[in-house]
């Protein structure tokens, strides 16, 4: 007898056994075969996985062990209800129909699991090769992904179940049509949105002027953009309405390597008695003093008008960085007022000259007030003189308190970048605690350097 006639004879004596008997047999069956599976994924199947570089192979086999674990038991004990009842039998249908079910349900489950693994990955892959930023979108692709895995599970349930779901497609079809014209500006939002993060005309951090409103930008969300003025207001503008606008980014003015540049322009005006090359020397020679404005591009100073009652000069200068705008005007046009002051050079004003018949009473009374008028003028250039050093020391000592500030923030981004070239990534794929801690100072020095300067009156 060949070892094939053995194995059907046993066959034959199993199954002319009992039905219960049948069912313990298969149900034993069922678990053995689970847990040799389960001890030759732990085992060999483990060693390997664990040998491969890849770090994902490792968190994916942890989450199919209990998928194929269960699914090897569960499709043991599908083949043992449709050998011990017969196949057209109700008990059995509804047995298998379960034990489906429970797969569909796991498998999908599974699906979820990997779409919470990968999704992030995939986004964070795609923000560095194609330069965007779909960290905004990510919770909408999750969700949206989760939502099509649980649909398709219900869909193939439902089959199981017997389920007519034309009814229910149907109405879901028209409860998607209310629902999408109750949502129309929602969906034009999220649609701007979207479009805005690929096309990025600006992002979080930069000054921008936006349907009027001048700040730097806290948030760019799905919906809308938030943004903080220079009043510690914030303004939170939908995208529909920001994508139909101009937009004024003030931090992508600049070239590469300095992107942050701004033009700065300044008219001033002297008396017709001036020599226009005096005037526009001096003006160069405070520019060049200035620490905020940069040599390339060369500042420059043009005769550019004759008023009634002056001649008019443009100074055209670039500040190094935008947030130094407003203080480097400041720093100019303090500078150009002390030295018109100490170069004698005429500022016109609007004036009106009396001309009346002299008395010797109001002569006199002329004489007491140039008297008066002088000691008033000498306590005043006095005065001006004390506050002209102490605003000096003043604006010096804010200059060189930004050039700290930028300093340590140039320090900042080196160690960064040095962490990075070290630690690309750690294992877990996870920002350390002192990146974050360099990323919050770098913020808080930003901040500081903004601080009190906002063009929001001009």
């Amino acid at each position: 007898m060949t070892l094939t006639d053995t194995v059907l004879d046993y066959w034959s004596t199993i199954d002319g056994m009992e039905w219960w008997v049948r069912l313990i047999i298969g149900l034993s069956c069922s678990i053995i075969a689970g847990a040799t599976v389960q001890s030759i994924a732990k085992g060999p199947v483990m060693k390997l996985i664990s040998k491969s570089d890849n770090k994902y192979d490792d968190t994916i086999f942890d989450l199919a062990t209990p998928l194929i674990n269960v699914g090897v038991v569960l499709a043991g004990l599908w083949l043992t209800i449709m050998w011990v009842f017969e196949s057209d039998s109700s008990n059995s249908m509804m047995f298998a129909k379960l034990i489906v079910i429970i797969l569909v349900y796991m498998l999908a489950r599974f699906a979820v699991q990997i779409v919470e693994l990968f999704v992030p990955v995939i986004i964070e892959n795609l923000n560095k090769r194609a330069d965007m930023d779909l960290g905004g979108v990510e919770s909408l692709i999750f969700s949206g992904m989760k939502i099509a895995i649980w649909i398709g599970a219900a869909m193939v349930i439902f089959a199981q179940l017997n389920i007519d779901i034309t009814g229910i497609l149907a109405s879901a079809t028209i409860i998607s049509l209310v629902v999408g014209m109750a949502l129309k500006e929602t969906a034009s939002n999220l649609v701007s949105g979207m479009m805005m993060v690929m096309d990025k005309p600006f992002e979080v951090g930069d000054k921008v002027t936006v349907m009027g409103v001048t700040g730097k930008v806290v948030d760019v969300g799905i919906m809308s953009t938030k943004i903080k003025t220079g009043q510690e207001h914030q303004v939170v503008i939908p995208n529909k309405s920001i994508s139909g606008k101009e937009v004024i980014n003030f931090a992508k003015g600049g070239p590469e390597d300095s992107p942050k540049r701004v033009n700065l322009r300044l008219n001033i005006g002297v008396g017709y008695d001036e020599e226009p090359a005096h005037i526009k020397q001096m003006l160069l020679d405070v520019v060049r003093e200035c620490d905020y404005i940069i040599d390339n591009p060369a500042p420059t100073a043009l005769f550019r008008d004759m008023l009634d009652s002056a001649l008019l000069f443009r100074l055209n200068c670039w500040v190094r960085d935008y947030s130094d705008e407003w203080v480097a005007r400041d720093w100019i046009l303090t500078r150009v007022l002390e030295r018109c002051i100490d170069e004698g050079i005429d500022i016109p004003y609007p004036h009106m000259q009396l001309k009346y018949d002299s008395a010797s009473l109001v002569e006199k009374e002329a004489a007491k007030n140039a008297a008066d008028e002088e000691k008033k003028s000498a306590e005043k250039e006095r005065i001006k003189a004390e506050a002209r050093v102490k605003e000096k020391a003043e604006s010096t000592a804010r200059m060189n308190a930004r050039k700290e500030i930028r300093a340590r923030i140039e320090e900042l981004n080196t160690t960064l970048e040095e962490d990075a070239s070290e630690d690309p990534e750690d294992p877990e794929g996870e920002v350390s605690q002192n990146r974050l801690d360099i990323l919050a100072e770098i913020q808080e020095l930003e901040l500081q350097l903004d601080e009190g300067i906002s063009d929001d009156d001009d």
